[in-house]
């Protein structure tokens, strides 16, 4: 169902607590405006003030800064048209773990983040610098668009490769990026992962000899995807790429075009980006309001069409019928609806004695 033109949502406490001081000031005929930790603090200001510039500081998961600079420049444009207020951006493009520390360490004083998994967010709300609840404030469980876990073969698809489990074939070759040293690879491990518990019906020891089986036939693991698509793309290395969705359209339709081809298997993982405004330092900046504004224009119908444009899937049904030849139907697994969420995921597959930190160790 399309979400609402306004996702954001407000936790009821905090509806409580603005009537609770309606009612006080009413009665008191003084206002609250020096409580800066007031309930209010999640809501834009009731007057803001459109005549002051904003400058906002987006922090993004690597691979995504064409995207977001015309995401940026949109909102810009469509702020100053409708409100009048002139927004600027300063952006930030690095792997997830990497985004996660340098807000926590206060090096980078991000005021919207978009990060590769839910618990990196966690990570940054556990030192309080975003609040509690983050993951409600807006529909999807905050993640305005996605895509799956694909595979990049070459044209013609000479090794006939079609769905995970042709990965095990015994002349296939894989290139995939590492991901104990990049953390935006974790969702090709945990595509993996998913598609064996659903295979097998949850039972993880299928799960782990499935994953193990695929990693024997990773050829070549880069430090970072950029590295994987140019060794899979320039230097010919392996049969297939494994990647995402958005990232193997956007090989297939660069200047690879005609040599590369997509391919989604009919069942994988769907690869959910997440968004949140940073509480602490856009309240520290006086951007707030701007702040919001920006995360509600995320579920608008334009940025959702600019979403689809960079091969990221649009949430918008009205959207996403007006590219269906550029994304197969096919039945996509969750990590919250099928698994049980990433932090059981990451202590299974990723932590320091994890599956990925074996597999690694025995090559």
């Amino acid at each position: 169902m399309k979400p609402s033109s306004k996702a954001r949502r407000y936790p009821a406490v905090i509806v409580i607590a603005v009537l609770l001081a309606s009612l006080l000031t009413a009665c008191s005929g003084s206002g609250n405006e020096g409580n800066s930790a007031s309930a209010a603090d999640e809501t834009p200001s009731a007057t803001p003030d459109y005549g002051k510039s904003a400058e906002l500081l987006v922090a993004t998961a690597d691979g995504t800064e064409t995207f977001y600079k015309e995401l940026n420049d949109t909102f810009a444009k469509t702020r100053k048209e409708t409100t009048g207020q002139t927004v600027t951006f300063q952006s930030s493009s690095a792997p997830s773990s990497e985004q996660e520390q340098a807000v926590i360490s206060g090096t980078l004083k991000a005021d919207v983040v978009t990060l590769g998994v839910g618990i990196d967010i966690d990570a940054i709300q556990a030192k309080g610098i975003i609040g509690e609840g983050w993951q409600q404030r807006y529909d999807y469980n905050s993640s305005p668009y996605s895509t799956a876990v694909a595979f990049l073969v070459r044209a013609g698809n000479p090794k006939g490769v079609q769905d995970w489990k042709d990965l095990l074939k015994p002349d296939i070759a894989i290139v995939t990026s590492d991901a104990s040293v990049y953390s935006d690879a974790r969702w090709y491990y945990a595509g993996a992962w998913a598609y064996a518990m659903n295979d097998s019906g949850d039972d993880q020891e299928s799960a782990k000899k499935f994953v193990t089986d695929v990693f024997g036939h990773v050829k070549t693991l880069a430090p970072n995807d950029g590295e994987a698509l140019a060794d899979f793309l320039q230097k010919g290395e392996g049969d297939v790429l494994l990647t995402t969705e958005n990232k193997a359209l956007e090989a297939a339709n660069g200047p690879d075009k005609g040599k590369v081809e997509v391919v989604v298997p009919a069942i994988t993982l769907s690869v959910e980006p997440i968004v949140s405004v940073v509480d602490k330092n856009a309240d520290a900046k006086g951007v707030r309001e701007a702040a919001n504004a920006y995360v509600d224009f995320l579920y608008t119908e334009e940025a959702q069409k600019i979403a689809a444009k960079h091969f990221f899937r649009p949430r918008f049904l009205s959207v996403a019928e007006q590219f269906t030849g550029q994304f197969p139907e096919v039945t996509l697994l969750t990590v919250d609806d099928n698994l049980t969420g990433w932090e059981d995921l990451q202590a299974a597959l990723f932590s320091d004695g994890g599956l990925v930190a074996q597999l690694k160790a025995s090559k």
